[in-house]
């Protein structure tokens, strides 16, 4: 295969170096899109090591699609890996010469160009598209997708709790924060963009419920040197068949230690995902049960490469809660969310 890597920041060569474990035979391609400071070469753990990206990976640089296309290379699936505002000019360009696309999140920071998206994609249903969200493959995810949809341990659900608190500065040690896309407003930053995992599998877990109220603010409280909303907060209410949840997303930029659990609460007990710990505790009739989920956190990252790769291998579309049409929606979803700003 020809895989071709646009952006190699911190995603981009972990995804970069799961591809090589994947497929050691394939021949590899990057364009690299940003004008700053390139990044070093980096392991799992975002720790800077020695060494030259293009030389540990045997990388070939072009500087734009089309220079490849001159050079007659075929291209099979591209990685866009690059700040949010630049992922759907770049999508687009892909979809033109054809090639599969996986994007990471979130599909943009805005909805311009999104109308020319979506009339592209009418033209090009056959190529598969999909979207970097990995939490769909987090074992914690997956059970919890089951206790919602199939069969709970803790009987009706009532109330539901998402929180994600993480410093920014924790986010890649290797670089100053403040000029990291996760910090500015013309890369597409935000606390609601960059932590949009929540959203998407608040949206997955609860696809069959409908939203019938929300109340939602964000707003830039800490002393960040930031020009993005750094909190969010939010409530929905939740139904279906006339049985209603309350549930609520709190995420910010300046928590420590960082923090990331779901609370479930039923009419029988109480469910606490800890993502940290990779840890379910179930809380029933005054007795406790703990399930423990033992993985790496670049598991679930090969997992979703894999699924992505077997799905161009075979030339198998992806389905739509999981492709570039789900990326619309929750980046719609999420652009609300960032409406109600408190300054």
């Amino acid at each position: 295969m020809n895989i071709l890597i646009i952006g190699l920041g911190s995603i981009g060569q972990r995804h970069l170096r799961n591809l090589k474990l994947i497929e050691p035979k394939s021949n590899f391609y990057a364009i690299r899109s940003n004008k700053r400071k390139s990044t070093p070469l980096l392991n799992n753990f975002n720790r800077v090591l020695k060494g030259d990206i293009k030389k540990k990976y045997s990388l070939k640089y072009f500087n734009s699609i089309f220079e490849i296309y001159q050079n007659k290379i075929k291209i099979d699936c591209a990685f866009v890996c690059t700040p949010s505002s630049k992922h759907i000019p770049q999508v687009i360009e892909l979809l033109k010469y054809n090639i599969h696309c996986f994007i990471e999140k979130p599909l943009g920071s805005s909805l311009n160009q999104i109308s020319k998206l979506e009339n592209l994609l009418k033209k090009k249903k056959k190529l598969i598209t999909m979207m970097g969200y990995q939490l769909r493959f987090n074992p914690l995810i997956e059970y919890l997708n089951k206790v919602i949809k199939k069969k709970s341990p803790i009987g009706k659900l009532l109330s539901a709790n998402i929180h994600h608190g993480e410093n920014i500065k924790d986010f890649h040690p290797y670089e100053d924060y403040k000029i990291s896309y996760t910090a500015n407003k013309k890369l597409g930053g935000g606390v609601i963009l960059t932590q949009i995992h929540e959203i998407d599998y608040f949206l997955h877990l609860f696809s069959n419920y409908e939203i019938k109220n929300a109340i939602f603010n964000s707003s830039k409280i800490s002393d960040l040197d930031i020009d993005v909303e750094d909190i969010f907060s939010s409530n929905f209410v939740l139904e279906k068949n006339n049985n209603k949840i309350f549930c609520n997303i709190n995420l910010n930029y300046f928590e420590r230690p960082k923090k990331r659990k779901i609370y479930l609460i039923g009419n029988y007990g109480t469910l606490v995902a800890c993502f940290n710990s990779q840890k379910i505790h179930i809380f029933k009739n005054g007795k406790k049960k703990i399930l423990q989920f033992n993985f790496k956190k670049n598991d679930i990252f090969i997992k979703e490469i894999k699924y992505f790769i077997s799905k161009v291998k075979s030339n198998k579309l992806i389905p739509k809660d999981l492709n570039i049409f789900n990326g619309i929606k929750t980046l719609r979803f999420a652009l609300k969310l960032k409406k109600n700003y408190i300054n």
